[in-house]
């Protein structure tokens, strides 16, 4: 991933988003960012189109069967002047580390 700087003049920089969540959707967003379940959104985000930074990714719900969550992106369309934010969703079933998109 590029640096800090870089996507800030190019007009790409995402803040991180540390909302105030509840105890176990922040725990699940450690561990998609950094702990094991990182591995999978890693690869997730190196195989989508968008330049995705899994550092932003964000749990949006939990279920019986699978954790879905986001992460946001700015893109470049040719008919806008700057970069447009863009949110890019998924599925994640932790038990075999399967990602889909949404």
């Amino acid at each position: 991933m590029s640096s800090e700087v870089a996507r800030k003049v190019a007009g790409t920089f995402i803040a991180d988003s540390t909302l105030n969540a509840p105890p176990v959707f922040a725990w699940l967003r450690d561990q998609t960012r950094r702990g094991y379940l990182a591995q999978y959104v890693q690869q997730f985000c190196r195989d989508q189109p968008e330049l995705l930074d899994p550092a932003l990714v964000q749990i949006e719900s939990l279920s019986g069967e699978c954790i879905q969550g986001w992460i946001p992106c700015k893109l470049f369309d040719h008919e806008s002047n700057s970069p447009f934010a863009h949110e890019v969703h998924f599925r994640l079933n932790p038990q075999t580390g399967q990602v889909l998109r949404l």
